[in-house]
């Protein structure tokens, strides 16, 4: 492909906002989590330490970004909330108990349903007539 036809395919390429950013983050923490379940259950150790391993990897990415300073009290809240969440893979890989799994899951369910409403939200916010 000339540098062109690269040039062209980025003009392409939508241009996600830090919140589809996000979202796209918990969705792929999920999945890989979802993986890691199945693996565990399967007794698949090789496949099971790799997907559990690349979502903590976004876990811990979204702690590192929190904002303290911007986000008060929730920011302190995510920070305990992924705390947690990090402790219960780290007992997921020891005991290899898909259960420590699911409810990392969950969490992950809730917040990123939260993010998604948030998006709506904004949507609409943004342009009232689409409402």
């Amino acid at each position: 492909m000339s540098s062109r036809g690269q040039e062209e395919g980025l003009e392409t390429e939508p241009v996600l906002s830090p919140l589809e950013v996000l979202i796209q983050l918990y969705e792929g923490a999920v999945q890989f989590l979802e993986q890691s379940t199945k693996a565990c259950e399967a007794g698949r150790v090789d496949e099971f330490k790799e997907y559990l391993g690349r979502g903590r990897r976004i876990i811990e990415e979204f702690q590192r970004t929190l904002d303290f300073e911007q986000g008060g009290a929730v920011s302190v809240q995510l920070n305990d909330l992924y705390e947690f969440m990090l402790e219960n893979l780290t007992q997921a890989g020891l005991t290899h108990d898909a259960q420590y799994l699911h409810w990392v899951v969950g969490s992950l369910n809730t917040l990123l349903s939260g993010w998604r409403s948030a998006g709506a939200i904004a949507a609409v916010d943004s342009n009232p007539q689409a409402a």
